[in-house]
């Protein structure tokens, strides 16, 4: 606390940013002045319990968990997290845990219940786990009041990064000067599409990492006069947009213990390991549901999109929910069903709860898929006993709603209150009729 209270002085900082999640994936704050700071961080900065029941249009849903009665939560902003925004006049930016009017830890906070997670791993698993967050995202501009890509660059093409040469350094620049480490850049599939891969780092660090990136990225790209979005599927005719995140584990000393390589499936990986993934495939639909929350987000999850569709693992698939890299890199696996629309905390603690679970209950994922999922008939899908992935928004929260298991582990608030935003969500979307129904449907009836 000294420390961060130092450096606002030293650094004439006069904005300090307090921010949070909610479950729809929004950040949430206020601004407040040095004065403010110390108070800030022994007790917390009040907020009304009932803003974590706003959905993504920004909108309070009907039959909420947390009314006008229900009093207020408390944001402490987290030292660790401090960060002066270099793209801000003298304004710096903290990222909260929630507590209660006690001072414990509220039950409704998804970093919280992160933390709780991780101390699990560690006294169960005696390890530590690290995430590392690949983001897709799109550049857009607006032309004659319609979005397009800003540039026409192609995949994985040097053209694609030197067009957005400004625009990629001073993300970059930012981000490390918020303490955020890249680790790749490249034009993606798609015109205008750009993938950036942040530095593997411990889970919570990592998360907060993504959360940073997504912020930087959307405002560096306001700034230059375009939209930067991570929405995952802009575009009809162009490739989506997801999120992959890298999964390890490491004991004390640096043993990587997600490494056998006495593998009898010759992937050099640990029982652990595929325990593990064992309980990502068996919480599947309901992950889905948590890491591709948006109606959009099931646009992207086509077959044969290179975007999963089906839920199984493999070895250098990537038609696949899991993904194990090829084992000249270090061994570790790569969830691929999420995209930018979630919440990182939601989305990790319950990638680390179903993995949890599948470690405490030995799940045996069967044997890795080595072909394209999307090829495979129905019949041969049934005989290897692989499933789609819930086919839209609704489908999921039915699956999300049923796991019992993510629900007593992430929290019965935070399942519960998620359920109804998303329901919510799926309802607007339903009654929303589209241009495209319009000119259709007007015409020839």
């Amino acid at each position: 606390m000294e420390k961060v209270l130092e450096i606002v002085e030293k650094e004439k900082i006069e904005f300090i940013r307090i921010e949070f999640l909610d479950y729809a994936g929004i950040t949430r704050g206020r601004t407040i002045r040095p004065a403010e700071l110390r108070s800030a961080m022994e007790k917390g900065i009040n907020f009304s319990t009932a803003i974590m029941s706003f959905d993504s249009m920004d909108e309070y849903i009907p039959n909420p968990t947390y009314g006008p009665n229900d009093g207020d939560f408390f944001a402490v902003p987290d030292p660790e997290t401090f960060a002066i925004v270099p793209y801000r006049k003298n304004t710096a930016r903290m990222i909260c845990d929630l507590v209660d009017e006690n001072g414990e830890p509220w039950e409704g906070c998804p970093r919280q219940a992160l933390k709780r997670l991780l101390n699990e791993v560690e006294s169960l698993l005696g390890g530590k786990m690290y995430l590392a967050f690949e983001q897709e995202a799109y550049l857009l501009k607006e032309v004659n009041g319609n979005l397009q890509p800003a540039d026409q660059s192609h995949c994985f093409s040097i053209d694609g990064v030197d067009v957005q040469e400004d625009f990629l350094q001073e993300v970059v620049y930012s981000l490390e000067a918020m303490g955020v480490k890249t680790e790749q850049i490249s034009s993606e599939y798609g015109p205008g599409q750009l993938e950036i891969n942040l530095k593997y780092a411990p889970a919570l660090k990592a998360t907060d990492d993504q959360v940073t990136f997504a912020q930087v990225f959307k405002q560096v790209a306001r700034n230059k006069g375009m939209i930067g979005t991570l929405m995952p599927k802009p575009f009809q005719h162009l490739a989506g947009s997801g999120l992959h995140v890298h999964i390890s584990l490491f004991d004390p000393s640096g043993e990587n213990l997600f490494e056998d390589i006495t593998d009898q499936r010759g992937l050099d990986m640990s029982d652990k390991a595929y325990h593990f993934i064992g309980g990502i495939l068996k919480h599947g639909p309901s992950l889905i549901a948590i890491g591709a929350p948006s109606v959009n987000s099931y646009k992207r999850m086509q077959p044969g999109s290179w975007a999963p569709a089906h839920i199984c693992y493999g070895a250098g698939n990537r038609s696949v929910l899991v993904r194990i890299p090829e084992k000249r890199r270090t061994r570790r696996f790569e969830y691929r069903g999420a995209d930018g629309t979630c919440n990182p905390y939601l989305l990790a603690a319950c990638l680390v709860a179903a993995g949890l679970h599948g470690i405490q209950n030995r799940m045996d994922p069967g044997d890795p898929i080595d072909i394209d999922v999307s090829k495979m008939s129905e019949m041969e899908l049934k005989e290897k006993g692989i499933t789609w992935v819930p086919r839209n928004l609704s489908q999921a929260i039915d699956h999300l709603a049923e796991d019992t298991i993510l629900a007593e582990t992430i929290g019965r608030s935070i399942w519960e209150e998620f359920i109804k935003i998303k329901r919510t969500e799926w309802d607007k979307f339903n009654r929303h009729v589209s241009d495209w129904e319009l000119r259709l449907l007007s015409s020839r009836f």
